[in-house]
């Protein structure tokens, strides 16, 4: 690590960890209960900064578990995956995976499926754009060329799967909802696409046979084997008015011809 590098290092644990103090201070131009300060000042600065950044990506948890609790969150998970990055967008990518674990929230094994569902929705808002499909493109194609069809997710999209009723939690914490508020937690498993059809991401709940068919469709894999992965879970799935559907919302965008299955 070059002597630059040290420095920097240095001072970036400082202003995570008060404790640390003592290996910054030497290096302000200012006596010891000054550069105490000042690194104090940064420190706050950027506390109140992440927390910011953290309950606008994630408002429905910061609703759930109250400020008292969100913050000290925001603390334990800045601590636990200090930021990489100047911009504060990037700063929440880890936070599912570390609510899991987080002692605190195991009474609320929900939480993590929530603030999963509120990463991919902040992702998809700035996810890159991609035209909408050519339907023209699937009708010059030839029956012949069927078996090699592989579907094409817009770069927006996620799929979410839950042992918990999500996209309820999810309805009922929407600014524009009206109605009862109460969940259920023990209502059963859910599926949901994130997805933006144009300009404001939209998140709607999918039936078992939809979900595998865009998680199969999702690994690149060809159209007739994400059909029977969604017939196997329901006969009556119509895959004529599923595409009609995810093409319109552009959740489908594009397709390609891979190589001919063995």
């Amino acid at each position: 690590m070059s002597e630059l590098a040290a420095l920097q290092q240095r001072i970036s644990i400082a202003l995570r960890d008060r404790d640390s103090d003592a290996a910054a201070v030497p290096l302000i131009a200012a006596n010891a209960g000054s550069a105490r300060a000042r690194l104090a000042i940064y420190r706050a600065n950027i506390s109140t900064n992440a927390a910011g950044a953290l309950a606008a990506i994630y408002p429905i948890v910061h609703k759930l578990v109250g400020a008292d609790f969100f913050g000290g969150l925001v603390h334990a998970y800045c601590n636990a995956h200090p930021s990489a990055s100047g911009d504060l967008n990037e700063l929440g990518e880890h936070l599912a995976d570390f609510v899991r674990t987080f002692p605190p929230a195991i009474e609320l094994p929900y939480l993590s499926d929530v603030a999963r569902l509120e990463w991919c929705v902040h992702r998809a808002h700035y996810s890159a754009d991609h035209p909408p499909l050519d339907v023209r493109a699937l009708r010059a194609l030839g029956e012949d060329a069927y078996s090699r069809l592989i579907l094409r997710l817009h770069p927006a999209v996620s799929l979410i799967e839950s042992g918990y009723p999500l996209y309820r939690i999810w309805q009922v914490h929407q600014d524009d909802y009206e109605g009862d508020i109460a969940v259920d937690l023990a209502g059963g498993a859910d599926a949901v696409v994130v997805y933006r059809p144009q300009f404001r991401v939209a998140v709607a709940k999918l039936s078992p046979a939809e979900a595998a068919f865009l998680r199969a469709t999702a690994r690149d894999t060809f159209l007739a084997t994400a059909l029977e992965a969604a017939l196997s879970v329901s006969s009556e799935f119509d895959l004529a008015s599923s595409l009609s559907k995810w093409t319109a919302a552009n959740i489908v965008v594009g397709l390609h011809l891979g190589d001919e299955p063995e």
